[in-house]
């Protein structure tokens, strides 16, 4: 009798533990801590191809260009709307997006970076080595997250992601990181207008 007791006990508690280990499966962060709702949800964003930078020691030669965060002359434009680039000086080409605008980063008056985008008609000569190519990804912000056009800082940006507000990710862009990828590139609304940026990979909650 003592054993039929033990044996139900026994197996009772096996029956605890399954549920339990059952209860908490899928909930771990994924990729570096990144609350990402599924498995499939991270498989795209890894399969969004990263982007990187040319370095110009010395610019490339076209003066003072406006600079937009987003590739169309509506789309936000940062410093109050006075954002631009020196292109005489040292500063970094990410390559042309599709309607000819050319990516770039750069440095400004007080030492902080941008990235951001330079008009055409501005740098129509010029011959870039780099091939941006962005993916387009919908997804729903759980919490308060920060938009920088920084990728050099972890402190500052020119927005905020308010929860339940959507916005889509475009690609990827490491600047710190080891291995994977420290910053997620985003397309969101500032103020009524289109504009990217980058959120923090490790911070950012979203499904």
């Amino acid at each position: 009798m003592k054993k039929t007791v033990a044996l139900i006990l026994l197996l009772a508690l096996a029956a605890s533990l399954c549920l339990v280990n059952t209860g908490f499966a899928g909930t771990s962060t994924e990729s570096g801590g990144s609350s990402y709702s599924s498995s499939s949800l991270q498989q795209r964003i890894n399969d969004l191809p990263p982007f990187k930078f040319n370095i110009h020691k010395y610019g490339i030669g076209y003066g003072s260009c406006p600079v937009y965060t987003a590739p169309s002359l509506d789309a936000y434009r940062a410093a109050n709307g006075k954002a631009t680039c020196q292109t005489n000086a040292k500063m970094d080409d990410g390559g042309f997006v599709d309607n000819g605008w050319l990516l770039v980063r750069y440095e400004t008056n007080n030492g902080q970076y941008r990235v951001g985008y330079i008009p055409h008609k501005y740098v129509r000569d010029f011959k870039s080595q780099m091939y941006p190519h962005f993916g387009y990804i919908e997804v729903t912000a759980d919490d308060r997250i920060m938009v920088t056009d920084n990728p050099m800082s972890h402190t500052g940006g020119f927005a905020y992601l308010d929860p339940d507000e959507t916005f889509h990710i475009i690609s990827r862009y490491n600047y710190y990181a080891k291995n994977g990828f420290d910053w997620l590139y985003i397309e969101c609304w500032v103020d009524g207008k289109v504009a990217r940026g980058f959120i923090e990979n490790d911070l950012s909650k979203f499904h």
